[in-house]
């Protein structure tokens, strides 16, 4: 059997009419999956899955037509016109709805967001990582154990950072070592012997 004859049974399957007493249930059959694919494209919209749910429910959809025409040939029409309409319907709605949904509002840019303002955010990010880079030599106090995470106090400022190696107790003296991201590492002030910036 080759694919073009696979496809003729599965054809002739689907549009032959099922039992009076299965139509019944194929009938519940059908609207749930028809629900199941319109509640699975919602979900798409807050879900980021790459359009794998989009997926199952365009394949809910195609179940559900193959279904109702196992019910009969008006049944499977209706069904049928029914994603037909649906379908364009959703997904006009969906490009209204997903800018305003949590993960379209962290991948599209909004109107706001101008040429001037992602340059602003830019240089903003920018000097934020130089002044923490500038850090880099500075000594302060620990408020915790840094095991290895903890608080250090600089400049009268309480920061999160990271002990290089081992542990370091409450109230040594530290000196911040390095900066990677947002992550400051520090070592205490005694073992750093002259530790300067990079250049």
């Amino acid at each position: 059997m080759n694919l073009f004859d696979a496809f003729i049974t599965l054809a002739q399957t689907a549009t032959t009419p099922a039992p009076a007493d299965a139509s019944s249930a194929l009938g519940w059959w059908v609207v749930g999956l028809l629900m199941l694919a319109a509640i699975m494209v919602a979900l798409e919209l807050f879900v980021p899955s790459g359009g794998l749910i989009s997926v199952v429910a365009g394949l809910c959809a195609i179940a559900a037509v193959v279904l109702a025409f196992r019910i009969s040939m008006t049944t499977g029409a209706l069904a049928l016109g029914l994603v037909v309409v649906l379908t364009p319907t959703i997904l006009w709605l969906a490009i209204k709805v997903f800018p305003s949904t949590p993960v379209g509002r962290h991948i599209i840019l909004t109107e706001g967001s101008t040429e001037e303002d992602m340059q602003r955010r830019l240089h903003e990010r920018h000097a934020e990582a130089e002044a923490i880079s500038s850090l880099i030599g500075a000594q302060g106090k620990a408020l915790t154990g840094l095991r290895p995470g903890g608080t250090i106090r600089l400049d009268g400022e309480d920061i999160e950072a990271f002990a290089e190696t081992g542990i370091i107790p409450a109230g040594t003296k530290v000196v911040i070592t390095s900066v990677s991201g947002r992550q400051i590492r520090v070592m205490p002030a005694d073992e750093a012997g002259d530790f300067t910036s990079p250049a």
